[in-house]
């Protein structure tokens, strides 16, 4: 008996030895905490993380892209806090339902990374991403929380969506409002006060965005919702994700972070792969800065939005000789609007306002104004959170800017 607890003994010392040796240079649950998290190297800060996507209809070649999502590891010893993949995959009803696999250690010394990029490449039916962590971006003890999935309160839409980047985490939670409580904000159903959620917060304000606009394609959609993050935030920051959904699209940003895109040719259609650091630049397009990306499989080329200014979707018309002008808070909130107008001569003018499809939602008509500053409230009534248009007439003369409305409903 005693021989036999020895020799336990023993095997178990053997055991501790050789697992310590081999996690030496593993992601220890422990001891990165979420006090001392902000402590870490500028680099880490800016939760620099690495995404690669597919989008597919049909057919695609196997042994390239096992290799691609294989060759995608090497990143992670730069990228060394767990990773995540997720796809959608058809059911035998004809739905589609997402599968997401998550990991703790870093992906190249984690053998259920090859086994899920295997599972992922056996059984997406039009898409998948993947994801290597730097720095943390979700809690301590749990795995990599990339990629979100997130489904419409208003339609037929879901998403898996990664982030690589540092937003501003109050700001977004001030452009959500109440949309949390209504849909499911949290990973891990912690306090949205959490300093690592950003990732989170960022793609429910995007799909906040989708369902206050049924009407718009998710495309316009996006650019409109980061075109007003950006008026927000600033452009100093680093936007980048990749996003799929149930249906036949893939969506990619380049904004302030690396990212590039390359095309197949197949009998279905065209297949597309997304790459945030791509291992070789041999046969992969860099993306252009402050652009939003849409791949479909029957276009040879992606749809490109710019949305770092202001000036996207909606027409602008500012002559500089115009004998008046106008400012304005921008962005606004609430149901009124402070404007000034600057005039060389007292004249009758009148101030319209305009959603994204051309429809005028609030008009103010034969206001009399002197020569010089003028200065009145115009009530536009209470909108949803957009982009919008605001158009100054003066007979002949016309000004015409854009409006980004924040309200928390």
């Amino acid at each position: 008996m005693k021989n036999t607890v020895s020799i336990g003994l023993i095997w178990m010392l053997l055991f501790l030895v050789a697992n310590a040796g081999a996690q030496e240079n593993r992601f220890i649950p422990g001891r990165i905490n979420l006090a001392s998290e902000n402590t870490n190297s500028p680099d880490d800060s800016t939760h620099n993380c690495r995404f690669w996507g597919m989008l597919a209809s049909g057919s695609f070649n196997d042994s390239i892209k096992t290799s691609h999502l294989k060759a995608f590891k090497q990143l992670a010893s730069s990228n060394p806090n767990g990773w995540g993949s997720g796809f959608y995959t058809k059911t035998i009803r004809g739905g589609f339902i997402p599968v997401i696999n998550r990991g703790m250690w870093r992906a190249d010394q984690d053998f259920l990374f090859d086994s899920s990029a295997r599972m992922m490449l056996d059984n997406l039916t039009t898409c998948g991403i993947a994801h290597i962590r730097k720095s943390s971006s979700g809690y301590v003890n749990i795995p990599d929380p990339h990629p979100f999935y997130t489904k419409s309160l208003q339609r037929d839409f879901s998403m898996l969506f990664a982030h690589n980047g540092t937003l501003n985490k109050p700001t977004l939670i001030s452009m959500l409002g109440t949309y949390t409580n209504e849909n499911h904000y949290s990973y891990s159903g912690d306090d949205i006060n959490d300093p690592n959620h950003d990732t989170d917060l960022y793609r429910l304000y995007l799909m906040k965005w989708i369902d206050e606009h049924p009407a718009d394609g998710i495309t316009t959609c996006l650019s409109n919702a980061l075109v007003s993050l950006t008026t927000q935030m600033g452009t100093n920051l680093s936007y980048n994700f990749i996003m799929v959904s149930n249906y036949d699209t893939l969506w990619a940003l380049c904004y302030n972070n690396t990212l590039s895109y390359s095309r197949e040719t197949e009998p279905s259609g065209y297949v597309w792969e997304i790459s945030s650091q791509p291992l070789s630049e041999t046969g992969w397009v860099r993306a252009t800065n402050y652009y939003l990306y849409a791949f479909t499989t029957n276009k040879a080329t992606p749809d490109s939005i710019p949305v770092k200014d202001m000036g996207f979707g909606l027409p602008e018309n500012i002559d500089k000789t115009c004998p008046l002008s106008f400012t304005f808070p921008n962005p606004s909130t609430g149901n009124t609007i402070n404007i000034r107008i600057e005039a060389k001569e007292s004249q009758r003018v009148s101030l319209q306002l305009y959603d994204s499809r051309g429809r005028i939602l609030s008009n103010l008509s034969d206001i009399r104004i002197q020569s010089g500053e003028n200065r009145f409230i115009f009530d536009i009534g209470l909108q949803k959170s957009g982009i919008y248009c605001l158009k100054l007439d003066a007979g002949k003369n016309s000004q015409t800017k854009k409006l980004v409305i924040v309200n928390g409903f």
